[in-house]
């Protein structure tokens, strides 16, 4: 019976802890999917918010070992439609997974989130196989693909690209070099 009780208390914690990480992911899928439907201007927590959306990306990571590393500070908040920043960090991660980690097993992001000079500053770096400069030159191009055939459609970044320069305002450059990974840096007045 005491061999019982201590198998039943376990699979009681292991069930709790189960069901608390599923409630979150489902708070956080919520509020992302909310957000991508919305054009609604809100004030959110930077840090917290891309947390959130990182979560809600988790299924898409959870048979690699790619990493994803957040550098913000805590207290930075901004007033803007939450879906478009969501949509900007969803395709940035994605092109990393889909194109730069290809052929990679253990793949690292870094985000580094600061405020300078009235301007939302976000340096996104991965570590993956990186771009040639025609391929760099042509990375915003609508319908520009590397995965033409293979379910690419060349509209990620064209995306992204709108998004920043129309949406935000703001701007977006992209650095490369062949197996040195890709860095996208974006200022966004606030």
């Amino acid at each position: 019976m005491t061999s019982f009780l201590s198998e039943a208390q376990q699979t009681i914690t292991l069930l709790t802890n189960n069901l608390n990480r599923a409630s979150d992911l489902i708070s956080s899928f919520k509020q992302v999917a909310v957000d991508q439907t919305s054009e609604a201007v809100r004030e959110i927590n930077v840090s917290e918010y891309l947390s959130e959306v990182v979560q809600s990306l988790a299924p898409n990571f959870k048979k690699t070992q790619h990493t994803i590393d957040i550098h913000c500070p805590d207290d930075l908040s901004i007033k803007c439609a939450p879906g478009v920043l969501a949509q900007i960090l969803t395709n940035m991660i994605m092109n990393s997974l889909i194109h730069g980690f290809e052929d990679k097993l253990k793949g690292a992001i870094n985000l580094d989130i600061s405020e300078q000079d009235g301007n939302l500053i976000i340096d996104y770096r991965d570590d993956g196989r990186g771009l040639d400069e025609g391929t760099l030159e042509r990375h915003f191009d609508a319908f520009f693909t590397t995965r033409r055939g293979k379910g690419g459609s060349g509209l990620g970044t064209h995306i992204m690209y709108n998004l920043v320069t129309q949406t935000l305002g703001g701007e977006i450059e992209a650095f490369s070099q062949p197996d040195k990974g890709l860095q996208y840096k974006i200022t966004i007045p606030v």
